[in-house]
């Protein structure tokens, strides 16, 4: 049989029709975007009416995510910037817009899914840039409590086989100088410590002792590529283990 071409207008149409999924009841609607979150899911907005218009909101879906990345803080940080940026709002749960009129509803969708997405992704960049700082002024208390503040020092710069690197914090007992950084539960922030622990590895049998601080060990992505480099501990683990590995 003979196959009849689609008009552009047709293909339009379908593209269009994959791209939004939309499901809704009596309460509410939701609209899966076209947008991505860098986990790869795709960012969802939900909408339901209100006495003085509608509420339109993400549900919470872009701190689920930073929190599947172990960026909570840094997502608390900076989500209300963003919202505002976008021209919504931010309560700490769920980025979203009030009493939205029916005639805005689609820029209210619109600017929201991109908060939301913006939202995640910042925190994802601050995550392989080493942050949340909250962890690394934990690991700095942990370790001067431990060894006492003259053997810690912070932010320390350690020249590898081809390279000059930043590590969070660096131990030196009797002349030996044992590397620690930490890391996030999310691909970028593992493939950073990798290559850093990686060029220290380089220097051989004189190389510093290496030590990947994990913030949530479960979590982690490529767990045993980053062991090949360096020993795992988490950051909450007992004193006795930061005894043994510094």
């Amino acid at each position: 049989m003979m196959s009849i071409a689609l008009s552009l207008a047709d293909i339009a149409a379908q593209i269009a029709r994959s791209l939004v999924r939309v499901s809704s009841n009596d309460q509410m609607a939701q609209i899966a975007t076209p947008l991505l979150y860098p986990g790869g899911s795709m960012v969802s907005v939900e909408f339901s009416r209100r006495r003085a218009g509608y509420l339109v909101t993400d549900a919470g879906g872009a701190r689920r995510e930073a929190e599947l990345m172990g960026g909570e803080r840094s997502f608390a940080r900076v989500a209300p910037e963003i919202a505002e940026r976008f021209g919504v709002r931010f309560d700490h749960n769920m980025i979203f817009d009030l009493d939205v009129a029916e005639s805005d509803l689609a820029v209210a969708v619109i600017s929201i899914a991109n908060a939301a997405k913006t939202a995640v992704e910042t925190t994802a960049t601050h995550l392989a840039a080493g942050e949340p700082a909250d962890f690394r002024i934990s690991l700095w208390n942990r370790l001067e409590g431990l060894y006492g503040p003259s053997k810690v020092t912070r932010k320390r710069r350690v020249r590898g086989a081809s390279d000059e690197w930043e590590f969070d914090a660096t131990v030196l007992m009797k002349e030996r100088l044992t590397l620690f950084e930490v890391v996030a539960p999310h691909p970028n922030a593992v493939n950073s410590a990798v290559t850093k622990f990686l060029d220290i590895q380089d220097l051989g049998d004189n190389a510093p002792r290496r030590i990947a601080v994990v913030i949530k060990k479960k979590d982690t992505p490529h767990l045993p590529v980053l062991a090949r480099t360096a020993e795992i501990v988490p950051l909450d683990a007992p004193d006795k283990v930061f005894l043994r590995v510094g």
